[in-house]
Order: C-alpha cells, then structure tokens, then sequence
C-alpha cells in the first residue's frame, strides 16, 4: 500500500516542473517588455524619416535611432522648461510637432531662446548677424519676396522673413533643405516642452518612395511592406548605415 502511495504521489508532482517553465517564460516575457518599453520611453526610440525637409542630411527613409535621455531624462520629462542639456545653435532635434503632437518632426535648431531672428534673401541673420551655415542646402535658386495679402503662402515666407523675438523656452527650427521644409517659417516657434530628443546614427536607410508616408490604407501599406522585403539588398543605402548624425 505504501508503495502505491508513492507511485501515486509520484503521478501527481509531474506536472510541476511544466508549470515552473511556463511561469519563468511568462515573468521573462513581462520582464523584458517593461524594460524594452522603458528603454523606447526614456532612453531610445526608433524613428523613421518620411520627407526630404533634411536633405542632404537626413534622406528619405533614414531609420535613426533618437537619444531621449540627453536633453530630457526620464526625472526631468514631465515637467517643462526642466532640459538636462540645453539645445544648441546647429542641434539636429526631433520633437512633437506643435499642431498634431503624435507625428514626430526632425529639424535643426537655429534660433534661440531671447534671439532676434530675420530671413533676408535666404540669409538668417541672429541679432543683426548673418549666420553661417555650412550644412543649409537650396534646390531652387529663385527668391521670393513678400507679398501683401499672402502672408499665410508658402512663397511669402521662404525666403525672406521676420524679424521675430524669439521667446523664453522656445526654439526657431529650420530644415536644412531650405527650399523644402515646413518648419518654424510656417508652424511657428518651436515650445521646449515638445522636444523629444536628438537622432543619435542611422541604423538603417532604405531608399523609399517620397509619397511612402501618405500610402495610408491597408492595400498599400502591404504592398509597401513587400517591396521592401522583395528590394532589401538592392534599396538599402548601405554606405549610410552606421552614420552619426551631426
């Protein structure tokens, strides 16, 4: 009798070691998505570039990988007007765009805090100064100038605008592809609230069409998807991956 006692004993404590598995699998599993999901929050967030406002900078389907912890770590990022670094003149910067704070922008900081900043014939000038600006790239080599009754164009504000007084805990962004961004000429100044991070290195770059980011429906976002598997190696801009960007 103490024998089959045993053996039934036994019967009973093998699905043990099966259930022990599954609960150290499922406490993995937990464990590893807080921390990815603290890393993307607060540390490091992939981000896909969709336009050519950056140009020759950034390109059209650059994949970064933005360095949130620099200028707003995770003590600090609640609160505004908290930075742990402040942003300087010539900054890469990424940030929530003022007017639909989900789409992430990427531009370059150019005017700051308290400056006076004016656009005359596609110079900015800081204070009365001209600026230079080695990394500036222009497509289109026609000026326009402003016009009464279009101060909402686009033409009005390209080439030539302001001045403006910068205020306290704000930024001017620009993009370095002048004659092809929406940035500050258009959306205004940039709140320091909204600031993000800084792109640290291009970890992958895939030559995608311009009109990739409006391809929204399901249809087209599979399609899109099995391009870019069918395309890998002949697409990927191999030369940019690993590249810092400055």
């Amino acid at each position: 009798m103490k024998d089959q006692h045993k053996e039934a004993t036994k019967e009973q404590k093998k699905p043990e070691p099966q259930q022990s598995t599954l609960r150290e699998y499922f406490v993995a599993t937990v464990y590893c998505t807080i921390v990815a999901l603290f890393v993307t929050t607060f540390v490091v967030h992939p981000m896909t570039v969709p336009t050519p406002s950056m140009v020759p900078t950034i390109q059209v389907g650059d994949r970064l990988l933005i360095d949130k912890f620099t200028y707003r770590n995770w003590l600090t990022e609640p609160f505004p007007g908290t930075a742990t670094r402040m942003v300087k003149r010539g900054d890469v910067v990424v940030f929530k765009f003022p007017e639909k704070p989900e789409v992430l922008y990427v531009k370059r900081a150019i005017g700051l805090p308290g400056e006076t900043l004016e656009i005359k014939d596609k110079v900015v000038f800081i204070n009365g100064r001209p600026l230079d600006e080695p990394y500036k790239h222009h497509i289109d080599q026609r000026i326009f100038r402003p016009r009464s009754g279009s101060n909402f164009s686009f033409e009005s504000k390209r080439d030539n605008f302001g001045p403006v007084k910068i205020p306290e805990n704000a930024y001017f962004m620009m993009g370095d592809n002048r004659d092809d961004s929406a940035d500050s000429r258009y959306f205004g100044f940039l709140p320091e609230a909204l600031i993000v991070g800084r792109p640290l290195v291009i970890f992958w770059s895939y030559a995608d069409g311009k009109d990739a980011h409006l391809k929204t429906s399901l249809a087209e976002q599979l399609k899109l998807y099995g391009e870019r598997i069918i395309f890998f190696f002949t697409r990927t801009r191999w030369s940019r991956i690993g590249s810092l960007i400055r």
